[in-house]
């Protein structure tokens, strides 16, 4: 097998043509920390000098979004629909929007930077029209509307706050 150099942060990483599946060029794709992806080119060459870098768009600082996992199904959930609020500090919420999730179950941005500052937010998650939707036996459809409270306290970061849900229960974490 024909060994390939590509030079990942600076460090050259040798590996076998077939591991990576390529030919006689292709690419080697890592993750970074934060989300994003880069390419770099691969090549039959026994140097470790630096491979031609593509850098994939940065994600905008701050915002909200969401994903709704189908738990039963093992799948996302699309078409639930989503509610945020604000919580004002006399406990009375103030609706700002309404989304579906796409056919991935995502919401990719509930509000923007902009819209998000410190304070209490809560998201509706719709779930019990879904799984009615799904066919679920009336029975087992013990969840109908998830209120899910949360505080932000960065306002530059984004939040990302995923539930996984079945009829009769949810679970969510702060995601990245």
């Amino acid at each position: 097998m024909k060994k390939y150099v590509a030079s990942i942060a600076g460090v050259a990483v040798l590996s076998c043509a077939g591991f990576l599946g390529l030919g006689q060029g292709g690419q080697v794709l890592q993750k970074l920390g934060d989300g994003n992806t880069v390419a770099h080119a691969a090549s039959n060459q026994s140097d470790s000098k630096e491979m031609e870098k593509t850098q994939a768009p940065a994600k905008p600082k701050g915002g909200l979004s969401t994903h709704v996992l189908d738990e039963a199904k093992g799948k996302p959930a699309p078409n639930v629909k989503v509610k945020v609020y604000r919580v004002n500090e006399d406990g009375k919420m103030t609706y700002l929007h309404t989304a579906k999730t796409d056919h991935e179950g995502r919401v990719g941005l509930l509000l923007s930077p902009k819209e998000m500052t410190k304070g209490t937010y809560e998201i509706h998650f719709f779930v019990g029209d879904y799984f009615e939707k799904q066919g679920t036996k009336e029975s087992d459809e013990f969840l109908d509307e998830i209120p899910l409270r949360f505080k932000v306290t960065d306002s530059k970061q984004h939040y990302h706050v995923p539930i996984v849900a079945a009829p009769g229960g949810y679970s969510t974490y702060h995601g990245s």
